[in-house]
C-alpha cells in the first residue's frame, strides 16, 4: 500500500512539474517583449514604414558641452506611428530635458547611447495611448 501511494505521488508531482514547464514556455513565447526580436522579425521596409525621424536636435549639456543629436523611433503599429507624429514636440522636449540632465561623458561609447535610446523609448511609450515604441536607433550623434 506505502509503495503505491509513493508511487501515485512521483507521477503527480512529475505532471504538475510538467505541467509547469509547459506553461512557462508557452508565456515566455507568446509574451516576450524582446526589442532585438521584433525588429529581426521584419524586414526593413516594414521598420521604416513604422518608425519616425526627429529633426535634428542640438543643445546643452550638464557640463556645459553640447551634443547634436537626431533619432529614427519605431513603434509597433501604424496608429501609434500617427500618434507619434503628431506628439513629436513632446519628443523632442524629452530628448532635450534628458540631454541636459547628461554629462557629455556619459554619452561616450555604446552603454552611454543606449541608455540614453532606453530612457527615451520609456519616456516615449509614457505619451502613446495607441501603441508603444519597440526601439530608438540613435542616428546621428555628436557630442563636445
Amino acid at each position: 500500500m506505502k509503495g503505491s501511494l509513493v508511487k501515485t505521488m512521483v507521477v503527480m508531482l512529475s505532471a504538475i512539474t510538467i505541467l509547469a514547464i509547459a506553461g512557462f514556455v508557452i508565456y515566455i513565447t507568446l509574451f516576450s517583449t524582446d526589442k532585438e526580436k521584433a525588429t529581426d522579425k521584419m524586414t526593413a521596409s516594414e521598420v521604416v514604414d513604422l518608425s519616425i525621424n526627429t529633426d535634428e536636435i542640438m543643445t546643452n549639456l550638464a557640463d556645459e558641452g553640447f551634443a547634436k543629436v537626431t533619432f529614427r523611433i519605431q513603434v509597433d503599429n501604424k496608429k501609434a506611428k500617427e500618434e507619434l507624429e503628431t506628439r513629436m514636440f513632446q519628443v523632442r522636449n524629452s530628448i532635450i530635458y534628458q540631454l541636459s540632465a547628461t554629462n557629455s561623458s556619459d554619452l561616450q561609447g555604446p552603454k552611454g547611447i543606449e541608455a540614453l535610446e532606453n530612457n527615451l523609448q520609456t519616456t516615449i511609450n509614457g505619451y502613446l495611448e495607441s501603441g508603444k515604441v519597440v526601439r530608438v536607433f540613435t542616428t546621428e550623434k555628436i557630442v563636445q
